[in-house]
């Protein structure tokens, strides 16, 4: 099937995927609020002329704007024609091409991996496809087209997909951004090879698309924990370096005992830090629980609870009566965690 693509969108990825598609020899068209920006052979005067002259729709804009796009276009979209998303974050699209273009108009979700940077340096191309049952044709359309472009598909849920990207595209903006605002690398007269990685996150950071970084923290679900637990590995590290520089400062202690202390105050950060993320589920399950006119908290699902804690408890050789005080004093920290009014409710 020849398909003829029509590009919602000529910002830098629009631009980007627009001159691919002309490498590749696959007619397209462009529409653009900012029209004069379009080169004219390219252009679509409005929605409905692109529509008209499209088999394959692309959404080649902010994901945040993707919603009302999608709105404006539905009235003039037949079974016939397949929408593409390009997001850098999969299930917000999708949801809203599930709720926008349903079972009508065939969809789907796809991320493709690479920039105008990346294609300057020539990096191999890569692209994320999610298939949807409700349209179980849409991916192969996809996946043709990007492999026209010469790029590497890989097929994988939108939970999937964003779940690998908060462990790494999150992370990675993050970290850059966060060098940023340390003012990392500023006004140094020279720099030894190791610190070349920083230096460019640092300049990554400064040179990438603004609203990006607020995309990909804000609209992928795992993001918020993914930070979290990258600031708690940093903050053990940092707590374990003080901890050694103030033995190697103190040594009154015997070195096997030092070095005992250092391990219990590790496995204590450890602890503090599994109590942190049980707090977040404590969360969660109070907000699904307030969702469906459940009780929070639950008597009856903490005895039971509580019995299985101290058969665990006897297993290990542990006082069945302190374990008894330890996590009712867990519950008690989860639920004050979760009645904070500076949490989420």
């Amino acid at each position: 099937m020849t398909e003829t693509v029509g590009l919602l969108g000529y910002g830098r990825f629009g631009r980007a995927l627009s001159g691919l598609l002309a490498d590749a020899g696959i007619p397209h068209r462009v529409h653009d609020p900012k029209l004069d920006e379009v080169p004219p052979k390219l252009q679509a005067g409005s929605l409905a002329d692109l529509t008209s002259r499209s088999t394959v729709l692309v959404l080649a804009m902010p994901v945040t704007a993707m919603h009302d796009a999608l709105t404006s276009l539905r009235p003039l979209l037949s079974p016939t024609q397949l929408v593409i998303d390009v997001g850098s974050v999969k299930v917000s699209p999708v949801q809203a091409l599930a709720t926008v273009l349903g079972r009508d108009i065939p969809w789907v979700g796809t991320h493709p991996l690479f920039g105008p940077a990346s294609l300057a340096r020539g990096d191999a191309r890569r692209t994320v496809v999610c298939p949807n049952s409700l349209h179980p044709g849409a991916a192969p359309r996809a996946r043709a087209l990007f492999e026209r472009l010469g790029c590497d598909v890989t097929e994988m849920t939108p939970e999937a997909h964003d779940a690998l990207m908060a462990r790494t595209h999150v992370l990675t903006f993050f970290l850059a951004h966060g060098l940023v605002k340390a003012g990392v690398g500023k006004g140094i007269p020279f720099a030894p090879p190791s610190f070349q990685p920083v230096a460019r996150l640092e300049e990554y950071a400064r040179t990438e698309v603004p609203h990006l970084f607020n995309v990909v923290q804000s609209e992928n679900p795992y993001a918020r924990e993914a930070r979290a637990e990258l600031l708690t590995a940093l903050t053990e590290l940092h707590q374990g370096l003080e901890a050694s520089a103030k033995a190697v400062r103190s040594p009154t202690a015997p070195p096997a005992l030092l070095d005992v202390r250092q391990h219990i105050d590790q496995v204590d950060r450890e602890l503090v830090s599994l109590l942190a993320r049980r707090a977040r589920l404590v969360q969660d399950a109070a907000r699904v629980k307030s969702e469906h006119g459940l009780p929070f908290p639950d008597a009856e699902r903490e005895a039971s609870m509580l019995d299985i804690r101290r058969e665990w408890a006897e297993h290990d050789g542990l006082h069945t009566g302190s374990i008894d005080e330890v996590f009712h004093a867990v519950l008690r920290l989860c639920r004050d965690t979760v009645n904070r009014p500076d949490e989420e409710p």
